[in-house]
């Protein structure tokens, strides 16, 4: 029995992540007689565990090219390889297969521009491609409740057809030392203490509010503000006029995507980890800081609540630079407060298990094959 997971991803970030940490632990669960054949680009860098399956290469194009190599050539190309399951891990499947599917979905897919702000040819994709396809799929695997909802009520997927398997938390942030003095840089390139934002630099995830609230407080508070993520330029300079505006140009640091090993080091040296992005499916970026031992201030968008639960501040508007000012001088100056959120942090995190990801997703591939 042949499964074929499609993981594919032009540029690393959460979400490439979370999907090689799911494959790997499938594999290592997967009973006998299962076999897994990737989908994926040839020169794309997956961790050693993936690198030496075998695989279906798609070949790298514009994006409308490799649209209809999906539809025309891959539905071949699994048959050839013997796939009895197709499982999208991201959003690049073909809408028509010959095999039955299932798929990840880490996000809502479609919304207005202030909540999904995201360039127009990519809310169309996602909203004429990426969700027919779904509705095509014979078991959809959301990575929270929101999606969840997401999927049912806007979407009109049966809640039978839906699973929803969270993300876990990788065994490196779940035993990081946390160091005897957070203040103690240990070499990064940054200056402490400081707060750390760790995601794509794009509108959707809203880092501008960040400068705006830090700047608030920047009398009386001398963090710096860490940035982890890949950058849109467009977006990345109007944070950085923000901060010339601003005076915070020289507390501003760019760090860009960071390697699991070099984002262990960050986070274990920050004081607080903010989060204000317009709409969250599953941030693994606040698991993995509340798993480095980290306190939480987050927009109450999305899933944010569902996955850290009461180990956060929240604010409810992602514009309102006043609240959100306001929260991370009280995380950042409140001792009690701090310790509290720590706590339970560590004891949230204790329940994100790839393993139990794994072990639902594999029963959800038992059910979809049994029901042919």
């Amino acid at each position: 029995m042949t499964i074929a997971l499609d993981i594919r991803f032009r540029v690393a970030s959460g979400s490439s992540v979370a999907n090689q940490n799911l494959a790997v632990r499938l594999i290592e669960l997967a009973p006998p007689g299962i076999k897994f054949v990737l989908v994926r680009y040839r020169d794309q860098q997956l961790v050693p565990e993936l690198d030496a399956l075998p695989a279906i290469y798609v070949p790298r194009m514009i994006s409308p090219l490799e649209l209809i190599w999906n539809e025309l050539c891959l539905p071949r190309r699994l048959a050839q390889a013997g796939v009895a399951l197709y499982h999208g891990m991201k959003q690049c499947a073909p809408i028509w297969l010959s095999c039955p599917s299932v798929h990840t979905v880490d996000a809502i897919k479609q919304g207005s521009a202030d909540e999904l702000p995201l360039p127009l040819s990519t809310r169309l994709y996602l909203k004429w491609h990426v969700c027919r396809a779904y509705k095509r799929s014979q078991h959809l695997l959301p990575v929270s409740g929101y999606v969840g909802a997401f999927l049912r009520e806007e979407l009109g997927v049966e809640p039978e057809r839906i699973t929803v398997v969270h993300n876990g938390i990788g065994d490196e942030f779940l035993n990081a030392e946390t160091p005897q003095a957070r203040s103690e840089t240990d070499g990064l390139d940054v200056q402490a203490p400081y707060i750390v934002s760790v995601g794509s630099v794009i509108p959707l995830k809203n880092q501008l509010a960040v400068v705006e609230a830090l700047a608030k407080i920047a009398d009386r508070v001398p963090h710096h503000l860490v940035l982890l993520g890949r950058e849109d330029p467009v977006y990345a300079q109007q944070i950085r006029d923000a901060a010339e505006r601003l005076g915070l140009t020289d507390r501003l640091h760019w760090v860009g995507f960071l390697e699991t090993e070099e984002m262990v080091r960050y986070l274990s040296h920050a004081d607080t980890m903010v989060h204000v992005s317009r709409t969250e499916g599953f941030c693994l970026a606040t698991g993995e800081g509340m798993a480095c031992g980290l306190p939480l201030v987050l927009t109450d968008r999305g899933a944010l609540r569902e996955q850290c639960g009461d180990a956060a501040l929240y604010i409810d508007d992602p514009d309102d630079h006043d609240a959100l000012a306001q929260g991370l001088e009280r995380m950042l100056t409140e001792p009690g407060l701090r310790e509290k959120m720590i706590q339970r942090g560590a004891e949230r995190v204790a329940r994100l298990s790839w393993p139990e990801a794994a072990r639902k997703t594999l029963a959800v591939y038992g059910q979809v094959l049994k029901s042919g």
